[in-house]
């Protein structure tokens, strides 16, 4: 990728390259609220073709977002997925039943996540550094630990469970609440 010191996006291309990450999340929501506002303005002109298009824009970040989201299993990582599905599924559901009224809910829940990411670019203007793992040598008395409880001389293979690797099936988080994204064939 190339970037032209005179093009006229010159200035954001240097700023998404220099950015820390909560900025460049803080610049997503931006984005997004800016294309939700515009799809809305567009469909009270009944250009819904150009609605649509910016409300597939607002959607794209939102799937951006959803996919920057590192799976830690901790109950704020579920919340924050949790908002972020329900505005993907508020925006599909909204366009596909021509609604787009509905789409002040979702800026209201964007706007409430621009505060908190301003907040914390305040509070924390540089990249802020992830806590490393200590490296160590794993050895086999670590398995149980690490692989969770399971007894390999049974030989039922339905006692086994994914929970040792972070994947619980039972969980809501997988999608098993009813609603949500299916990715079933």
């Amino acid at each position: 990728m190339t970037f032209d010191s005179d093009s006229p996006n010159s200035y954001l291309e240097t700023e998404v390259l220099t950015a820390t990450p909560q900025k460049l999340q803080l610049m997503m929501i931006n984005g997004a609220i800016r294309y939700a506002y515009q799809a809305q303005h567009l469909h009270d002109q009944d250009e819904k073709e150009a609605a649509w298009e910016k409300l597939l824009r607002c959607r794209e970040i939102v799937a951006l977002i959803l996919s920057n989201i590192k799976p830690d299993g901790s109950q704020l990582m579920k919340d924050v997925a949790g908002i972020y599905m329900f505005i993907f599924q508020e925006l599909t559901d909204l366009h596909a039943q021509d609604e787009y009224h509905r789409l002040d809910g979702v800026i209201k829940v964007l706007d409430e996540e621009r505060v908190t990411w301003e907040e914390l670019c305040v509070k924390e203007p540089e990249a802020l550094e992830r806590p490393s793992e200590q490296e160590r040598e794993i050895t086999s008395s670590d398995a149980e630990e690490i692989m969770g409880k399971f007894d390999a001389s049974e030989d039922d293979s339905s006692n086994r469970s994914n929970t040792a690797f972070g994947y619980d099936p039972s969980s809501d988080y997988y999608g098993n609440s009813g609603g949500g994204i299916s990715f079933d064939a």
